[in-house]
């Protein structure tokens, strides 16, 4: 994601990729018309071809910041059209694994029931050959029909974990797809934090009930789809109290280069699903901690801070290339890497005047009041 540019004065916000839900009779036929389409030409017997985009490493001029929304969007006039032909020297495999992947969709489909990419993979593991190549198909086909993915039907493998003031309502009462539900709750904010050993910490220890109605989250590090989906829904949820109208999303994650990139999927949304991150993204997410002032705040011992890495430092500097990110944060990357040590969450229940409960009662209550 290095190196995106700002979203320029003179683009438009039609000059962005915007998906949209469609109802699975429009999908249907969609891949119908693909299907009929290469049954044409084999009949006036020229070469089959698929339309599709590229959506593999999306270089820097695919994407762009849009400081309107507050996101990374892919740019509309950049979407690298390709032709998937049958007889392709350089990779025959591609034509069969579309078609197979297009079957499998159409079939999901044509029986209104959800699969996993894991399932999907799981159907043809000789064709497939990995998941990373179902991954791949799916978001491509996502992207050229400028759908969200689960309009294939298709959702993510379960990993986030969720708890607390939160009814999530499914009219189907079938597996929890997002992107297809509605959520109800009385929470006056969201925490959504890093690692699951401190999810898990918090719930175990009830900490959260000091905090009055909220609800945690957790994407056990780099968030799913799923996990984003989630996190994004609610922050778009009303409340009745018109003085804060929507619910806070804070966020709790390491001090280090890595927890502020994963801070950054869920703020920014990602440069692989950038054709989708108005779905997935949440712009207002607050960062809550860890920070550097906290080391000294907080009296966090030496011992507990851990040494930065090659690879820390060069994840930091990727991240500073980003033009988008606020100065403070900024910042706090330039002090880790002047410093030479990072802190992780757990480092807070190693201070002298401090532990990690009353270091989030303490961090809450500042924001909220």
């Amino acid at each position: 994601m290095e190196n995106i540019k700002e979203r320029n004065v003179n683009d438009t916000y039609n000059d962005f990729l915007e998906t949209t839900y469609r109802p699975r009779t429009w999908v249907i036929q969609k891949i119908e018309s693909m299907i009929e389409k290469l049954l044409f030409d084999i009949a006036k017997k020229r070469p089959p071809v698929i339309n599709s985009v590229s959506n593999i490493k999306c270089k820097e001029n695919h994407s762009r910041y849009d400081a309107q929304s507050g996101i990374i969007r892919r740019k509309n006039n950049n979407l690298s059209n390709k032709q998937i032909q049958f007889l392709s020297t350089k990779n025959p495999k591609t034509f069969v694994i579309m078609i197979r992947i297009l079957d499998i969709c159409h079939e999901l489909l044509i029986q209104n029931i959800t699969a996993t990419k894991r399932d999907i993979y799981y159907k043809d593991v000789k064709l497939f050959g990995n998941s990373q190549t179902v991954d791949l198909v799916i978001d491509e086909l996502a992207c050229f029909f400028q759908i969200p993915r689960s309009c294939l039907n298709v959702i993510a493998s379960a990993k986030g974990l969720v708890a607390g003031s939160l009814k999530i309502i499914q009219k189907d009462r079938s597996i929890l797809d997002c992107s297809k539900t509605s959520c109800q709750t009385n929470a006056e904010f969201v925490l959504v934090i890093e690692k699951e050993a401190t999810f898990q910490y918090i719930l175990s220890s009830k900490m959260h009930e000091q905090f009055g109605p909220c609800i945690l989250i957790t994407g056990k590090g780099y968030p799913d789809i799923a996990t984003r989906q989630l996190v994004k829904n609610l922050s778009d949820l009303r409340r009745p109290d018109e003085s804060c109208p929507f619910l806070q999303i804070l966020g709790f994650f390491d001090n280090d280069p890595y927890g502020i990139e994963i801070l950054c999927v869920y703020k920014f949304g990602s440069l692989t699903m950038s054709f989708d991150n108005e779905n997935l993204a949440t712009p207002g997410i607050k960062w809550l901690g860890l920070h550097c002032s906290d080391w000294k705040k907080y009296r966090i011992s030496k011992s507990s801070l851990i040494r930065i890495s090659s690879a820390d430092r060069k994840k930091a500097y990727h991240l500073l290339q980003r033009n988008y990110l606020q100065a403070e944060w900024k910042k706090e990357i330039c002090l880790i890497l002047y410093m030479g040590y990072k802190a992780e969450i757990q480092s807070l229940n190693d201070c002298e005047n401090v532990n990690l409960l009353s270091y989030l009662v303490s961090k809450i209550n500042y924001i909220r009041f």
